[in-house]
C-alpha cells in the first residue's frame, strides 16, 4: 500500500496567508490556519510542515479574467521561491482564480462568521491542484 503524502496549500496575500491541508489518499482539503504575512510566516510554515509531515506545498497563482498573470501573481511566485529556498521543500503552483470568491460563498453557506476566509480559499486551491493531479 502506498504511503499517503501530505500536501499543504497556501493562499498568499500581502497581509495574510491562508493554509489548508490534505493527504494524497483521502484528497479532502481542510482549512488549517490563517497566518500573518510578516517576518514570522516562514517559521510558522516550517512548524506546520514538520507537524503534518508535508511533502509538497501548493501555492495559489492568481490570474486575471484573461488568464494573464497579475501583480499578485508575482507576489505569490516570490513567496513560493523564498519558501522553497528557505525550507527546502517541493513547491508547486495551482490555479487560484476566484478562490476568494468561492470562499465567501462557502462561508455564507456554512454560516461562518470569521472575518478572514484565507484558509477556505486555500482549500479551493488545494482542491484544484488535486483535480489536476488525479
Amino acid at each position: 500500500m502506498a504511503k499517503a503524502d501530505t500536501i499543504l496549500a497556501l493562499d498568499v496575500g500581502s497581509a495574510r496567508v491562508g493554509v489548508a491541508v490534505a493527504n494524497s489518499i483521502a484528497r479532502l482539503p481542510s482549512p488549517l490556519a490563517i497566518l500573518k504575512n510578516d517576518d514570522t510566516v516562514f517559521d510558522e510554515l516550517e512548524e506546520l510542515i514538520k507537524i503534518h509531515d508535508v511533502s509538497t506545498v501548493v501555492v495559489g497563482l492568481p490570474r486575471n479574467m484573461k488568464g494573464e498573470e497579475t501583480r499578485q501573481s508575482e507576489i505569490s511566485r516570490r513567496f513560493a521561491n523564498e519558501l522553497a529556498k528557505k525550507l527546502k521543500i517541493e513547491t508547486v503552483f495551482a490555479e487560484e482564480s476566484l478562490s476568494s470568491k468561492r470562499a465567501e460563498e462557502e462561508a455564507k453557506a456554512m454560516k461562518r462568521t470569521q472575518k478572514y476566509l484565507d484558509d477556505i480559499a486555500a482549500c479551493f486551491i488545494l482542491e484544484e491542484y488535486l483535480k489536476e493531479n488525479e
